[in-house]
């Protein structure tokens, strides 16, 4: 059933009668905004309180309340959230400080306790740490919040989760200046019992909520996350999250490329790409981006290529130097779309991308209404972009009318920009009515598509993973018994997995070395085998393009003396050359948060050094692994062939595949996963984790 939103009696703990005090003000809001429910104060130091009788106890209360604020000092709140719970209270808030927070093994004992209780009895148990709930339809305001001190609330369909109380406060201010309508809030502190996701999982399901904007830290259940975007209704929901913290943690030292570049951040932003998530990082694209899913409509939100036409040629190359920079794609124009809009401009205008109107056809409602309509229907233009530059007025007004009147006609995203100008009102008015969002600064107007961009990507790759399992559990590990697979045994799995690998041979002396180049073919390759060295570039171990026998005798010699010295075990591979155009890594981590996550980049000697990587969590499907290697920016995966994409798709899902069956991989490296002229080959690789444990399989 979730928490209750709409309590119909709350108990306020801990309540003060000066009611400016953290511990007054909730009585003073629920009174201020119209809470019509029973508010039962408890204070055994107070008869009264604010008019109302106060109690002693929550046992003296004289029904069992449906919401108990706790507001007392920390070391009494345990005691009082028992109490609670023991008379039957199913939601509780506590408001009060002094916990985990505080970095004392006191607090954080406290904390533990508030979530057996929660656990014991199965109650939601909000805090501790907590601003408090807020319900916008009803006046349920159990908050302390200055965001409360409005006169008037503005009701809408925005439900607010946040992390932070005081700055998810002042969010929320943001929000009701910028006219944005709230529903629910909550400020879930620090999580000890029930973190931000179980709530926006919940307000997905809520049938007033339409958008859930967060302020997040970071989820202590990431995976639940995965669970509600496996489902229609959390495909559906806008999620938008001003996200801090992105700093990454210490991480213990990782033998895998994969485990030390999978920050906690890296990880972060490519999962809430993977699901969605509208992620920003500024406080007014927070207010603007909700503004435009709220105008929009999650079925008409701008995406994709963008057809840009500009009352001023500055303005379309300042939009074209923005969205390069963001990575938003400007469409080509089709040579009919550019002889038709040709037609109408002056010969100092521009039909190509951005298509430059300038002032004079602005004199031509016909010729205005003929290039939108043209960009309109470019099979090219998925979302078109009307930058307005220092239009006033009547005409405002009249080009307000026409575009509105032509985008009724058509399925596709309209996005106004209109910078400078007076007597706004009436137009402003006349695109709100047509579900047209108007922004005024074309860099902050870009931003805001680019990031619910990430919301309409990700659907169609969240539709087909929906049967794919959304919780991985991995079993119970020893970490006293490691286990390591070297390069030989490594490649050997990944090719039970369909991931293609080179013929090579294994050799522990020059003279098996000489002998399997000359079966395999030169050139060849010579590698150190070694499960104690993971990075064989890093000791000299690898010798490329070996031509003769005499190369490779002399290599072999070399890295058996270099490897020897390292490990008495070491052996060899002697293995085929492979020709490529391209190196990718591929890789697998345990994710602190998220869990198994699976790693797509640029591959080779420069994996660590280029910054150019995407992960997805696992499993990944075919659609998901299509859009890692869309993403990577310095691959030229446009050139790719299908046959090339097919294979690092199916390299991508072979990995995934391969882990769902091994879960005792906790690090596993492909490096290079080279591209070749049809197909990809995973020429290195490693595998790294622990045995089960004895009792947890």
């Amino acid at each position: 059933m979730g928490f209750d939103f709409n309590p119909g009696s709350i108990a306020i703990v801990g309540a003060s009668s000066d009611l400016t005090r953290i511990s007054g003000l909730p009585l003073h809001y629920l009174d201020k905004h119209g809470y019509a429910g029973a508010v039962y104060p408890v204070n055994p130091n107070r008869d009264e309180i604010a008019g109302r009788r106060c109690y002693p106890s929550i046992e003296a209360v004289p029904e069992t309340p449906d919401l108990a604020m706790v507001m007392l000092p920390a070391s009494l709140v345990t005691g009082i959230v028992a109490d609670c719970l023991a008379v039957g209270v199913e939601d509780v808030i506590v408001v009060s400080s002094g916990f985990s927070e505080t970095g004392t093994e006191e607090g954080e004992r406290w904390e533990r306790e508030i979530e057996r209780l929660a656990e014991e009895h199965d109650a939601t148990v909000i805090g501790p740490n907590s601003q408090g709930m807020i319900n916008f339809s009803t006046g349920v305001t159990a908050c302390f919040t200055p965001a409360l001190k409005r006169d008037e609330l503005l009701v809408g369909p925005v439900s607010f989760v946040t992390q932070s109380g005081a700055f998810g406060g002042a969010l929320t201010t943001l929000l009701q200046e910028a006219g944005v309508g709230l529903n629910k809030w909550v400020a879930t502190g620090n999580e000890a019992a029930v973190g931000a996701l179980t709530f926006v999982d919940q307000l997905a399901r809520d049938e007033t909520t339409d958008v859930v904007v967060g302020y997040v830290e970071g989820f202590e259940d990431a995976r639940q996350l995965v669970e509600l975007k496996r489902t229609d209704v959390g495909i559906d929901l806008p999620f938008v999250v001003l996200r801090v913290g992105t700093s990454e943690r210490g991480r213990a030292a990782a033998s895998s490329h994969t485990g030390k570049i999978a920050g906690e951040s890296a990880v972060y932003d490519a999962v809430l790409r993977e699901h969605g998530v509208v992620a920003v990082d500024d406080i007014d694209l927070l207010v603007e981006v909700t503004q435009l899913i709220l105008e929009t409509g999650v079925e008409e939100l701008p995406h994709g290529r963008l057809g840009v036409i500009s009352t001023s040629g500055g303005a379309g190359v300042y939009i074209a130097d923005r969205a390069d920079d963001l990575g938003l794609e400007l469409a080509t124009l089709s040579a009919r779309t550019r002889e038709r809009i040709g037609h109408h401009l002056p010969g100092y205008g521009s039909a190509t991308n951005p298509v430059d109107t300038t002032a004079a056809v602005l004199n031509s409602t016909d010729a205005f209404e003929e290039c939108l309509t043209a960009l309109l229907e470019d099979d090219g233009v998925d979302t078109l972009l009307f930058q307005l530059t220092n239009v006033s007025g009547e005409r405002a007004a009249e080009l307000a009318d026409t575009l509105c009147r032509v985008k009724d006609e058509y399925e596709k995203p309209v996005v106004v920009c209109w910078t400078g100008g007076l007597e706004k009102v009436e137009s402003l008015d006349r695109y709100r009515a047509s579900g047209v969002p108007v922004f005024e600064n074309p860099a902050r107007c870009l931003k805001s598509i680019a990031a619910v961009g990430a919301f309409v990507a990700a659907r169609p790759a969240l539709h087909a993973s929906k049967d794919h399992p959304a919780r991985v559990t991995v079993p119970p590990l020893d970490r006293d018994r490691p286990k390591k697979l070297t390069e030989v045994d490594a490649k050997e799995l990944l090719a039970d997995y369909g991931i293609e690998t080179p013929m090579e041979r294994y050799v522990t002396s020059v003279s098996e070395a000489a002998a399997a180049a000359d079966e395999i073919g030169y050139p060849v390759v010579v590698k150190i085998v070694s499960s104690a060295i993971d990075h064989k570039n890093r000791i000299g171990g690898v010798r490329l393009g070996m031509g003769d026998v005499d190369a490779v005798r002399e290599a072999a010699a070399e890295l058996l003396n270099v490897g020897g010295a390292v490990d008495e075990g070491v052996g060899l591979t002697v293995q085929r050359q492979v020709e490529f155009e391209h190196e990718l890594g591929l890789g697998l981590t345990i994710d602190d948060d998220f869990g198994p996550v699976l790693m797509l980049g640029r591959g080779g000697t420069e994996i660590e050094t280029i910054d150019d990587v995407t992960f997805r969590t696992v499993p990944v499907s075919r659609a998901q692994a299509g859009q890692m290697l869309e993403e990577l920016t310095t691959v030229p995966v446009e050139s790719f062939t299908e046959g090339q994409r097919s294979a690092v798709v199916d390299a991508v899902t072979g990995l995934s595949k391969l882990f769902m069956d091994n879960r005792w991989i906790t690090e596993a490296d492909v490096n290079p996963l080279v591209v070749t002229a049809d197909g990809a080959v995973a020429v290195d690789a490693l595998a790294s984790g622990y045995e089960p444990t004895d009792d947890g399989g």
